[in-house]
Order: structure tokens, then sequence, then C-alpha cells
């Protein structure tokens, strides 16, 4: 569902969100939305960071099921990553029927308990206008961790069942300011249209939950290469050297790259590393 549009599009979606949900004074979601915008860690992926997570959604989505107990978490400070759509758009892939520009995530600790992640979908059209989904996304990182765990020794690498397992380990819900907005932008209309649009809301959110799960692992393997003028950290793919006994059980093991990978240290711990 689609949000109030900003006709001028700001220098970065961030900013341009913080501008209309700030302006949207009746709205506490908005309002909330906005307090966390300006709390946040900017992070912005670059084109190769972007088409990097998209081929590992495409191509190896297990890798990213594997990592969920190490992908960045936002610990006592809310992180907002956005990105440009273009080097992951195919053919069709677009909101409503226009073309995206730009894409962002707002990653928030909730404030009943600090595991707990609540995300905001949001995106700029390339006519100028800024949206976001009316839904909003919810996950644990205890149930990310326990189930990393048990991809890695029990559950398939096939993609379409790496895929599906991973849309299990979120909820999505409207929140009740959100959906109170979209009851009155559809009063005196048929019903059956306010449902359509909440669905649309709910499909916009959890449709790009899987890719900020990918874009979440990459924040963690790879380190900020660049700090931008107007305070983004910006985040370039960062893969390590393979030894060539790493490459050659590559091989054999036919697997994918670009991919992320667990590396054990001399002191036994296990980081993630992009491959």
């Amino acid at each position: 569902m689609l949000e109030p549009s900003a006709p001028v599009p700001a220098a970065s979606l961030a900013e341009g969100l913080a501008k209309l949900c700030g302006a949207l004074v009746l709205s506490t979601e908005h309002q909330q939305i906005k307090r966390l915008l300006d709390e946040a860690r900017r992070i912005r992926l670059s084109d190769r960071a972007v088409s990097t997570v998209d081929r590992i959604v495409d191509a190896a989505p297990w890798t990213i099921e594997h990592s969920l107990d190490a992908i960045a978490h936002p610990d006592g400070r809310p992180i907002w990553i956005e990105f440009d759509d273009a080097p992951r758009r195919r053919d069709g892939l677009d909101h409503a029927g226009r073309p995206v520009d730009r894409m962002g995530y707002l990653v928030a600790p909730s404030p009943a308990d600090d595991n707990a992640v609540v995300l905001v979908v949001a995106w700029r059209l390339e006519s100028g206008t800024i949206h976001h989904a009316y839904s909003v996304v919810h996950w644990h990182r205890y149930d990310l961790v326990t189930h990393a765990a048990n991809a890695r020794h029990r559950y398939s690498r096939i993609r379409t069942e790496a895929l599906a397992r991973m849309m299990l380990l979120f909820t999505v819900t409207t929140p009740l300011g959100l959906r109170d907005i979209v009851g009155e932008m559809h009063q005196g209309e048929d019903s059956r249209l306010e449902q359509a649009a909440l669905m649309d809301g709910r499909l916009a959110a959890s449709g790009e939950t899987v890719f900020a799960f990918g874009a979440l692992a990459l924040l963690a393997s790879s380190p900020v290469s660049a700090q931008s003028d107007d305070g983004f950290e910006i985040v370039e793919p960062n893969a390590v050297r393979r030894t060539i006994l790493e490459r050659l059980a590559d091989r054999v093991a036919r697997r994918a790259a670009p991919a992320f990978v667990r590396r054990r240290g001399p002191d036994a711990s296990s980081t993630l590393a992009l491959v």
C-alpha cells in the first residue's frame, strides 16, 4: 500500500522519509518512524553490494539461512539501510506498476524486547514520490539463532525450500494507526478495496524481508569501506581470499558464488564471511 507522497525527492531516501513522517503529525506510528530514523546508523549499499546480495538470494539463499545467527542486529540503535534498486531490477519488478528508484529498510529493536526486531520497508519511485508499506515485519533474534543452527546441519540446500523456510521466520502486522489511515483513504468505498490495500501493504513488507536478511548478513561480513558527506557508511562486498584447497573443495561441492560461509578463527570462534 502506498503512503502519501512527498513531491520532491530528497538527497537520500532517509531524509525524504523523515520529512514525510514528520509532516504526518496526527499519526503516532509516523512519529515513531521519524524518531527512529533520526537515531539510526545509516548504511548505503554500493551497486556491487546490491548485486551481490541479489545473486545470493537468487542462487544460494541457504547460505543466508545458515548465517541468520550472525547477521547485523540493531543493538541499542536502529539501522537504516538504503540502496539503488536498479542493480537488482528485473523485468516486472516494481511497485504498483511504477519503477522504483531507491529502497530502504529501517531495522529497529522492539521497545518491549531488545532481541525482537521490527522492519519498516520504504521506497522512492523514479517519479520522486516516497512511500512505505503500511505493514511492518517482526522477528526474534533467538528464533534466527535456533533456525540457523538447524539449517546448517539438518535442512536441505534447495533454493525454493530455503526461501520458504525463511518466510516462516517472521510475522507481518498492520499497526492500528496505519490501519486507520487505510480505512480513511477508502472510506465510503467497497470494503474489498480496503482489504486489497491492506494486503498490498503486507506483500510490500514481507516481499523484501529475505533480501533484508541478506543485506544484514553482508553488513556483518563486510566492513564499512567509506563515509559519505551526508553521514552514510558505505558498504562494499568484501569477499575473502580462498586458498587453493578451499577453491578445490568449492568445485567438488559445486558451492555457489557469491555466498556466505562460516570461518573458524585460531581461537575457535566463528565469523561470517563472503566468498
